[in-house]
């Protein structure tokens, strides 16, 4: 089951694949590529949570990065992400950021997240129809995030091009999880070098400029922080850099789509929406679990690890699918129902634990400034379901495109 995602039906052929696995084969080995996969929800957070015996270093990939820049003679990036560290390293990194993303910092960015999302509006709302990915999904929050960062706005067909880089083909696990020296000649590695090479390339040439004259913005601040007395090297401030950019969009890209494609198909929720707003905050908690932004994440095991009677060895790659775990009804009554009055909703669209997604904070504000404007504004939406495109593969659940129609506006002079 573990194909190519192309169309809503497709995903929905995940969710049946998912239940099927949660009663039958929990944990499971994929002879194919040789890892590991859990699907219930106790599993799920156990794997995510528990960094003593579940590792977020990732050397295979790693490896087979370097092997791929090495083989087309390119210098090798060594930048370390936090995404793919582990403590007491992890700790330290992550709070080089945190301030950035405290409950007081996106505040302040209300009324700039508004801003933008009414410029957005005003270039459609005369049309009658648009792309929603990409003429609102996609643009407000890398126009957020390139600003805290400290980039250009007018860079943003860059950040476009990379973005669709990366994700015009997500590969497959046996071919990730080859021996690096068998992925050397790799082309769609080797793309995906090319796509980092040039980022990186970029964000050199912008953090050398910070070095001239710093900014108030995250790269200035980057460039001044310290580690164990010592600032960090241009490796590991650039790949913070990337990080930031590709992380701090893709989820609240794929969130804010995901919304507007699961209200259209529940009507009755825009009904109480219009009429009850405060119920937004949880309708966005229930857009998270019942169509989670990401399908999976990845974990090495310290040791063997027994999981739902079955034992992982050590030094396995395991998979863990956070959306099987929010649709698990052990943990969720009436899982496959859309209610955005679930309570509780301890749902793992962010992760859990230490590595909880950091940029949670801001992603849940952006869709509750955006998703209530859009609403108001795009009386009568719909979704095109016939043309709408998510993304190809199994680590993010977005849309390439999601084409709406709506009661045009006139605009006003």
């Amino acid at each position: 089951m573990l194909s190519t995602l192309a169309t809503v039906e497709d995903s929905q052929k995940m969710y049946t694949w998912f239940e099927q696995m949660r009663q039958t084969q929990p944990v499971w080995l994929d002879e194919e590529s040789n890892c590991w996969h859990v699907f219930r929800y106790d599993d799920v957070n156990t794997v995510i949570t528990d960094y003593q015996r579940f590792s977020s270093e990732r050397r295979m990939q790693r490896e087979a990065v370097m092997a791929t820049a090495d083989a087309q003679n390119k210098r090798p990036r060594s930048g370390r992400s936090i995404i793919a560290m582990d403590p007491p390293q992890h700790r330290q990194y992550r709070n080089l950021v945190t301030s950035a993303f405290t409950p007081r910092a996106i505040d302040k960015l209300r009324g700039r997240v508004a801003q933008i999302t009414q410029e957005l509006l005003d270039k459609v709302v005369a049309n009658g129809n648009m792309d929603f990915a990409n003429d609102i999904a996609y643009p407000l929050p890398t126009i957020v995030i390139a600003e805290m960062l400290g980039v250009p706005v007018s860079d943003r067909p860059l950040f476009q091009s990379w973005a669709d880089g990366l994700l015009r083909r997500q590969l497959s696990d046996a071919e990730v999880f080859k021996p690096a020296e068998e992925q050397r000649n790799n082309p769609e590695l080797q793309h995906f070098a090319r796509v980092f090479e040039e980022m990186s390339d970029y964000f050199e040439r912008m953090l050398e400029e910070r070095k001239r004259e710093p900014h108030d913005d995250m790269m200035s601040a980057l460039l001044q922080a310290e580690v164990d007395g010592q600032h960090l090297s241009m490796d590991d401030t650039i790949s913070f850099c990337t990080l930031l950019l590709l992380a701090g969009h893709v989820t609240t890209t794929n969130l804010l789509s995901q919304a507007i494609r699961c209200f259209d198909e529940h009507p009755d929720t825009l009904t109480r929406l219009n009429r009850e707003p405060e119920l937004m905050p949880s309708a966005i908690e229930e857009v998270l679990r019942y169509a989670s932004p990401v399908w999976r994440i990845v974990r090495t095991t310290k040791e063997a690890v027994t999981l739902s009677g079955l034992t992982i060895p050590q030094d396995a790659t395991i998979f863990t699918w956070l959306s099987s775990a929010n649709r698990d009804p052990q943990q969720f009554p009436e899982p496959a129902r859309f209610d955005i009055t679930r309570t509780p909703n301890k749902h793992v669209a962010f992760g859990h634990g230490i590595h909880f997604c950091i940029g949670a904070p801001l992603s849940r504000m952006e869709a509750a400034v955006a998703l209530p404007m859009i609403l108001k504004q795009l009386p009568n939406l719909h979704v095109d379901r016939n043309e709408a495109q998510l993304f190809e593969g199994r680590f993010l659940f977005g849309f390439k495109h999601l084409p709406i129609t709506f009661d045009a506006q006139v605009q006003k002079a």
